[in-house]
């Protein structure tokens, strides 16, 4: 009995060491395997980046086997109005972790402004957002808490502790994409004012995220180069770098419709952990159906870092759907169609509604 309660302190002891970390250390964003399919979590130049109205929904799991995993769903909706030359669009992240529960929502919304540069599209855009950090400090367990025989004693929460309450958070970004009708290349920095995200007293900013991605997609066809069917490779990348972290997911894609399939890796080989090894972290698969207005993927993280697969990985899905509210092609003058970005595979991105200039 001894023993079983030293232990009890112990992991008591943890839980309060961090969570005085979560008021001297920043959060790091969550992030999705599927980096395409959250084009607005990467980079808000990618707003309005497709012909019609699209509807995006985000869901992942992280380490499933654990007591607690890790939980992000992502909701946006974007499209783009040719007569302003704008993508308008509105995102929502709620991401929990830990057994405490604690929770970040953010909402933000998206701007980008489209130029024609030769044959490629510049798409500068920025972002303003709101969040709501929390912690539920009634699932954490103290040591005055703990019964020694005579009864359970009141907990006396240390005044930091107790105001755990909802911490409403004001942030901005930007970010610049230039795309064409095969690849697309862009940059962009998350948190520029870098509020205070601490959930107890004290000053914790919320880093900086620098996020860089980029790819090609590159069509295959087959005997008879006027068939329907186009098949294509698209490798692709995202880098970011937040809070001292680094992360580099780099794979590829091949789609023949209405299947895709991918393969990723995560990790940055050329930058060492504390064991002086090269960072690793996950192998990712990817698969999904492609239709005309509406696509589905999932993906699975495999575990090649030293937390083994006995987490269970990661498992995520995404829906994209796009729709048209009103068609009135007749009415938007050839000057202001706009190319859509390559990154994604329905059709209307690889060949459809493009830019024309006479």
């Amino acid at each position: 009995m001894y023993i079983f309660v030293k232990m009890r302190k112990i992991i008591s002891a943890f839980g309060l060491i961090v969570l005085a970390a979560l008021g001297v250390k920043a959060q790091i964003d969550p992030s999705f395997s599927q980096f395409n399919a959250a084009p607005m979590s990467v980079n808000p130049g990618f707003t309005g980046s497709t012909a019609m109205h699209r509807v995006i929904f985000n869901g992942r799991i992280q380490w499933p086997n654990l007591p607690q995993a890790f939980q992000t769903m992502a909701f946006s909706y974007d499209f783009w109005r040719p007569e302003l030359k704008s993508g308008f669009g509105v995102q929502i992240i709620a991401d929990k972790a830990g057994s405490a529960e604690l929770k970040n929502t953010t909402a933000r919304f998206n701007y980008s402004y489209k130029i024609m540069v030769g044959n490629w599209v510049l798409s500068p855009g920025l972002y303003f957002g709101y969040s709501w950090n929390s912690f539920d400090a009634n699932k954490l367990l103290f040591g005055d808490q703990l019964d020694y025989g005579a009864g359970n004693i009141p907990p006396s929460l240390d005044p930091n502790v107790a105001r755990l309450n909802r911490v409403q958070i004001f942030d901005t970004g930007a970010g610049l994409l230039m795309y064409n009708s095969k690849s697309w290349i862009g940059a962009s920095v998350y948190h520029l004012n870098q509020p205070n995200a601490s959930i107890i007293d004290g000053d914790s900013p919320w880093p900086m995220k620098i996020v860089v991605t980029g790819g090609v997609r590159i069509p295959i066809y087959g005997d008879n180069h006027r068939t329907q069917q186009i098949s294509s490779v698209a490798p692709s990348f995202m880098y970011r770098f937040q809070g001292g972290t680094h992360q580099l997911d780099i794979g590829l894609s091949y789609t023949v419709a209405p299947v895709v399939v991918g393969l990723y890796y995560r990790g940055v080989p050329f930058i060492k952990d504390f064991n002086d090894q090269p960072t690793s972290d996950a192998a990712i698969f990817t698969m999904g159906l492609l239709f005309s207005y509406f696509e589905f993927g999932y993906s699975y993280d495999f575990t090649i870092s030293e937390l083994s697969a006995r987490t269970g990985g990661a498992h995520e899905v995404s829906l994209i759907y796009e729709f048209q509210l009103v068609t009135h092609p007749k009415r938007i003058s050839r000057k202001n169609k706009i190319l859509p970005c390559p990154t994604f595979n329905r059709k209307s991105s690889i060949g459809a509604n493009i830019f024309r200039k006479n």
